[in-house]
């Protein structure tokens, strides 16, 4: 025999029950309504969406209703469409009940988030990234976007890249010049990098994280590649480096100067110079009148030339590498006007130009 509190619970639960998972049902409709992102329910709808969609940057989230990483990922997709409204438009596919569409996009894992301008697919990512990642993207391909940027975080004057294993790594964008440290974290089953264009190539070891680094001497797209017992399949191509040049911006101007330019801009405009090669490499030769600040010492010491944030500033190294990515970091640091050195003091002396010691 049931007890009088028994009882009580059960009418309380039969009385209820009902009125709560309305409201929470009423809660999950009125969230879907709001969402900024909307759900592509068939091939034709998806076809009139791109069809509409002009020069206006779309991001497209394919996903499943038992993917744990989706759900991970949507609030995080909700938070950038509210922010980008402006800028983009976000829709959802099902690959479960859209999978004429998940093969379009050639699916082979989720959560995948692509972006696409203009019918052409621009960056595509699997699994969970960083916001950053995204508003990355939606910086520099919407229509508002000028800026071309590369990827990873300048450190001592290394471009670092860091890419999650489990998921192909995918367009890697940097600039000429760049000494790239591109690093696939978190192992957990059989995976290489090979880089024919780097000579780069390296097999994962369980449980470690795998590091190549290169350096990005001319533009251009080169594929990546996974050699050995790979998920995806011996010898497949899994990404693309995207060799980029740096150029001017809204936040300041970037002129690459071939020598006689240079020797123009130092006799009508004495910039401050700036050699950023190696201490051996200055006091073996370099321009008149430059003062050394070596690439990997320059975020460090940025401020003993911070009053020329407003006026012309030369950099130069050996071939025009090093001070491509010199330009980059003194940008960042809100520098306005770049003269980089194309040739590098090589071509300066090449030239005919003269150098002291």
């Amino acid at each position: 025999m049931l007890s009088k509190n028994t009882l009580l619970n059960i009418l309380f639960i039969a009385l209820f029950l009902p009125c709560i998972l309305l409201a929470e049902n009423k809660k999950a409709e009125t969230a879907k309504k709001n969402s900024l992102i909307s759900e592509i329910t068939s091939i034709e709808e998806f076809q009139k969406v791109l069809d509409n969609s002009g020069k206006t940057l779309l991001l497209f989230d394919l996903y499943a209703d038992w993917c744990m990483p989706c759900k991970i990922l949507s609030p995080l997709l909700e938070d950038l469409a509210f922010a980008n409204k402006d800028k983009a438009k976000f829709y959802k596919i099902n690959v479960d009940k859209q999978q004429e569409i998940a093969a379009a996009f050639k699916v082979t894992g989720i959560p995948l988030v692509v972006f696409v301008k203009e019918k052409n697919g621009i960056r595509a990512f699997t699994g969970v990234q960083s916001k950053t990642t995204y508003q990355q993207v939606i910086n520099q391909y919407s229509e508002s976007g000028s800026e071309e940027l590369a990827d990873g975080t300048l450190e001592a004057g290394i471009r670092i890249i860091k890419r999650k294993a489990g998921t192909a790594p995918g367009d890697i964008y940097v600039y000429r010049g760049d000494k790239v440290r591109l690093v696939i974290e978190d192992i957990n089953s059989p995976l290489s990098i090979h880089i024919p264009k780097y000579k780069v190539s390296q097999a994962g070891v369980i449980g470690k994280n795998i590091q190549v680094e290169f350096k990005a001497k001319e533009i251009g797209t080169f594929p990546v590649y996974c050699n050995g017992k790979c998920p995806s399949g011996d010898g497949s191509q899994i990404g693309r480096i995207v060799v980029m040049q740096l150029k001017s911006s809204d936040k300041a101007k970037f002129t690459e100067l071939n020598a006689k330019q240079t020797a123009n801009l130092l006799k009508n405009q004495k910039p401050l110079i700036l050699d950023v090669r190696t201490p051996n490499e200055f006091y073996s030769g370099h321009i008149k009148d430059a003062i050394l600040i070596p690439l990997h010492q320059l975020e460090d010491r940025v401020s003993e030339i911070a009053s020329y944030k407003e006026k012309d500033v030369l950099v130069y190294c050996r071939s025009g590498n090093r001070s491509t990515v010199a330009s980059k970091i003194l940008i960042d640091k809100g520098f306005k006007k770049l003269y980089n050195l194309r040739p590098g003091i090589k071509g300066w002396q090449k030239a005919g130009y003269d150098i002291v010691k």
